[in-house]
């Protein structure tokens, strides 16, 4: 499987999807002018690669992913996208993988922070919110 990598723009993030590193990066602001074209493609790409991890993996418990999110800005439309990407990985999760979820956040702004807590209650996996 390839990796993705989209540069990001004045409305959109930098999105780095690494398989074999096991990484995947949101990076900028996410208020893209077309949220579903933006996130539609990624969103294949993380969902053909869980379930191909889930086929070849009977034993997930050594496995693990890491998320970053380091958003200064996202808008409602982004968040819903964000938290379907979480949503696959949680298929990981769930199969007693290690998924690793850092949000970062500035100290100043509670919104973001905010975010990244109701993210994490309805996921229902612990994020590691981390100041910058």
């Amino acid at each position: 499987m390839e990796n993705l990598f989209i540069e990001s723009t004045e409305y959109s993030p930098k999105i780095l999807f690494d398989v074999k590193n096991r990484k995947f990066e949101l990076i900028g602001i996410s208020r893209p002018e077309d949220v579903i074209a933006f996130y539609e493609s990624v969103l294949y790409k993380i969902e053909k690669y869980v379930k191909k991890t889930i086929e070849n993996n009977n034993d997930l418990e050594n496995f693990t992913f890491n998320l970053k999110f380091d958003l200064t800005y996202m808008n409602s439309a982004s968040s819903k996208y964000i938290l379907q990407i979480l949503d696959h990985f949680k298929q990981l999760y769930l199969k007693e993988a290690n998924i690793i979820i850092e949000w970062l956040y500035d100290d100043v702004d509670d919104q973001i922070f905010e975010d990244g807590e109701d993210l994490s209650d309805v996921i229902k996996i612990p994020f590691n919110l981390i100041p910058r």
